[in-house]
């Protein structure tokens, strides 16, 4: 058995080298999953042929940090077509610098276009007002840029979990670029209200800069030329803030998103949960599939491996959970086939307040 996973990986291993500019996605694992060891070295040589692969576009971000950034909305109506970052409702009216100009985001019957959602179950009043989730799945991506097998699978049934047994309303974006992506959170800040809980997850690649430390989403527009159309770390936190719900909680399902959740950890929960009380305060967690290396889209039943963690404990989960209490069994659940490490962590560059926390709480019927 260990000979011939050596072999898969050492048939990997130099097809990545012979093509580090167009590495591909392997093939399922032949004889089940390779040693943890193996695993460490192909996650390892995918990071160097992916580095490889955005050479351009890297050599760009050292020259200009904000390359990929985008400026926050002007005061006033906006122009049609522009794309650019809700400001913080605490934001001053006073106008902002001019935003990037971006291609306007495609028609809502396009790929990439946000879907209807169905009826959710009621929510009793003693629940937050709304619960709102926006789920981004991403495949299918502009050569050379390898496709991914799992994001879109992933978010659809987490959607469908979060219907069913969380009570949320659910917009799901299929293979989307960095305008809808941008607009479709945009929205959700203009929408949503204190009482609020808001649910992001973003399923596709990602890149960390090995000197800067900044991590990038990679939407399907993204290119390795140019890191225009990539999302930076720096605007996911600006977009978190504009968001004035209490609740917030961003999951990340992508290369290097550990790098999200580096600010500061969760403070050491004791005693009795008192979920009335948490609401009251700020709340803005960051979830991820893996620390600072690559993770693996590999996994079960068609998911990938934090995906399918996330998808049985969300299905499993009674009355009030804590961000927290979710991470720590699909970090075990990982873990215990994979050399991934799930990570957890406040955002207090988005306004969280100490001994805040995001809450899972399964619909009443």
């Amino acid at each position: 058995m260990i000979g011939r996973k050596f072999l898969v990986l050492a048939a990997f291993v130099a097809a990545a080298a012979a093509h580090a500019q167009m590495p591909m996605r392997p093939p399922a694992f032949i004889g089940g999953i390779p040693g943890l060891a193996q695993m460490q070295a192909m996650f390892n040589q995918r990071h160097q042929s992916r580095t490889a692969l955005y050479r351009e576009a890297l050599e760009e971000l050292r020259k200009n940090p904000q390359a990929a950034d985008v400026a926050e909305c002007p005061a006033g109506p906006r122009p049609a077509g522009l794309v650019c970052l809700q400001r913080p409702p605490e934001q001053s009216a006073a106008a902002s610098p001019v935003a990037a100009q971006m291609p306007a985001p495609a028609p809502a019957a396009a790929a990439g276009a946000a879907q209807p959602a169905p009826a959710v179950p009621r929510v009793p009043p003693d629940r937050p007002a709304r619960r709102l989730a926006l789920l981004v799945g991403n495949n299918t991506y502009q050569t050379p840029i390898p496709p991914l097998e799992t994001p879109v699978a992933d978010v659809d049934e987490v959607a469908r979990v979060l219907r069913a047994r969380l009570g949320f309303e659910v917009r799901v974006l299929h293979n989307a670029g960095k305008p809808q992506i941008i607009e479709a959170i945009n929205d959700i800040a203009r929408e949503v209200g204190p009482e609020d809980s808001v649910l992001l997850l973003y399923a596709g690649h990602g890149y960390l800069m090995d000197d800067t430390r900044m991590g990038f989403w990679i939407p399907i527009d993204g290119s390795v030329k140019s890191p225009a159309n990539w999302i930076s770390n720096t605007d996911i936190s600006k977009l978190l803030k504009a968001i004035p719900a209490r609740q917030v909680i961003l999951i990340s399902d992508s290369c290097f998103s550990g790098s999200l959740t580096k600010e500061q950890k969760p403070a050491t929960r004791s005693g009795k949960l008192d979920p009335a009380q948490i609401r009251k305060q700020r709340s803005v967690l960051a979830f991820s599939s893996g620390d600072e290396e690559p993770v693996s889209d590999e996994g079960k039943d068609g998911h990938s491996i934090f995906a399918y963690n996330l998808i049985k404990t969300l299905e499993t989960t009674q009355g009030v959970s804590t961000g927290y209490d979710i991470y720590r069994i699909v970090h075990d659940g990982v873990t215990k086939d994979y050399p991934q490490q799930p990570q957890y962590g406040v955002v207090v560059s988005a306004g969280h307040v100490a001994g805040g926390e995001f809450l899972f709480e399964t619909a009443r019927p």
